[in-house]
């Protein structure tokens, strides 16, 4: 081989390797194989709803650090230098003056203010913050089992739109079996073509119905991927997996949500970080009570003493604001009411999202029960109508609609499958317990 060949060679095998590792100028993103912990995992460490959730928690926690400084010492110091054109002066009769200032000196003021009684304003604002970040992290626990909840959802979404291609590709290895045996019935003349037509229009529709499979597949695995923060188009491949839920009485079900439920809690929370906020708005009425400790110096060669101590009670009362502070207290109040409305209606809620989940596991494991019958009886039924065929006694509709039964049947099947596992999955978030898919030791301690 000359080496003019044998260069022509080496580059034809790059151009098919870089074709094969590089299609469309960029290579496929590598699968990645997860089961429904690591899934959940994944969501726990870097979902964006997660991530803001406990940033709220700790702006919340901020909050709580300012409003305990008001039961704090304030301590305020300054420094100046001042420079007068003229220094200060007394002017006394007869026209005689005597200097108040030098004209350029310094100073300083030194002060420490300590709030004594504003009739519990203050602790109350306090007790009011502590509320609001407990609410806050109970917040960001729903968010959690939100996200969980999805993701499981769109976990078994994704195993159940990838079992009904497989279903798909099923249907049509079948009808392509049927088509065999059909040209073959016409070639030795004991069938008609129209019997050839029949099942290949049959075989290009169920092509076609492949082929929407696949698409939905796609998308609802790139939804999880993105609900993981994966690349969008990564391969994932998931395990095959069932949750693990105990039978639950609809009434124990509801008892246990209604104590465990962090959205339930948090609105708890937030009616009495409420009633604390009108006992601080209600302390406008009253006075406040405060003193002041400071040091004052001043270089000035006409005083006797260039430093000063001094110790300052006061009493500080908007006696009139016209008509605000009562305007303040009757929202504070009224906004008491809204929260305990909008807490009746989420203990509703909490019960009919029980009594959902709880009808949904009963209706998907009686539809798996009725629908794994049909499939065994519509397997055999596909059976008996190619053998009844082949003998020329039955029809080419008689095959193909009993594969179109078949089909339709065994994609009932599957999807009541992986709705009573995503039905579990909701139960568990019903009543607060979907995190016992991910242990706490488990979870990685991730704060942003």
């Amino acid at each position: 081989m000359t080496a003019r060949n044998l260069g022509l060679g080496l580059g034809l095998l790059l151009i098919l390797w870089g074709a094969t590792v590089f299609p469309g100028g960029a290579a496929e993103p590598p699968a990645t194989h997860l089961d429904l912990k690591e899934a959940l995992r994944l969501a726990w460490k870097a979902n964006p709803n997660l991530q803001i959730s406990r940033l709220q928690a700790l702006i919340a926690g901020e909050q709580v650090v300012r409003a305990r400084s008001g039961l704090l010492p304030q301590v305020k110091t300054q420094v100046s230098q001042t420079i007068y054109d003229n220094p200060m002066k007394f002017s006394f009769a007869g026209g005689s003056t005597f200097p108040q200032t030098n004209r350029n000196f310094w100073g300083s003021q030194t002060s420490v203010n300590q709030l004594v009684f504003d009739f519990w304003g203050t602790p109350s604002k306090y007790m009011a913050a502590i509320k609001g970040h407990q609410a806050s992290l109970l917040d960001s626990t729903q968010t959690r089992d939100n996200v969980f909840l999805t993701v499981a959802q769109g976990y078994f979404k994704t195993l159940r739109a990838k079992k009904l291609v497989e279903v798909a590709k099923q249907n049509v290895f079948d009808l392509k079996a049927h088509l065999k045996i059909a040209e073959d019935q016409y070639q030795f003349g004991v069938v008609t073509f129209n019997d050839v037509l029949q099942a290949k229009v049959s075989l290009a529709d169920a092509e076609q119905n492949l082929i929407v499979a696949e698409t939905d597949y796609i998308n609802i695995r790139s939804e999880l991927n993105k609900a993981l923060m994966l690349p969008v188009t990564a391969p994932t491949v998931l395990k095959d997996e069932k949750v693990d839920l105990k039978p639950w009485a609809l009434g124990e079900a509801t008892d246990v949500a209604l104590k465990h439920r962090a959205d339930l809690k948090a609105s708890q929370e937030r009616i009495r970080q409420q009633e604390k906020t009108v006992v601080e708005t209600r302390a406008q009425f009253f006075p406040q009570f405060g003193v002041q400790a400071g040091h004052f110096y001043q270089v000035n060669n006409s005083t006797l003493h260039d430093t000063q101590w001094s110790v300052i009670f006061a009493m500080n009362w908007n006696i009139f604001s016209g008509l605000d502070t009562k305007a303040a207290v009757s929202q504070a109040k009224l906004k008491v009411q809204q929260l305990e409305e909008q807490h009746k209606d989420m203990n509703e809620q909490v019960q009919l999202d029980v009594q959902t989940a709880y009808l949904k596991i009963k209706e998907t494991v009686d539809r798996i029960r009725t629908t794994e019958t049909a499939v065994t009886q519509g397997e055999e039924n596909l059976r008996l109508n190619e053998e009844r065929y082949k003998e020329s006694v039955g029809t080419a509709t008689d095959v193909i609609d009993a594969d179109t039964l078949l089909t339709r049947t065994r994609v009932n099947y599957w999807t009541a499958v992986y709705d009573h596992q995503m039905a579990k999955a909701q139960m568990l978030w019903a009543i607060g317990a979907i995190n016992e898919l991910l242990p706490q030791e488990n979870q990685p301690r991730h704060v942003p």
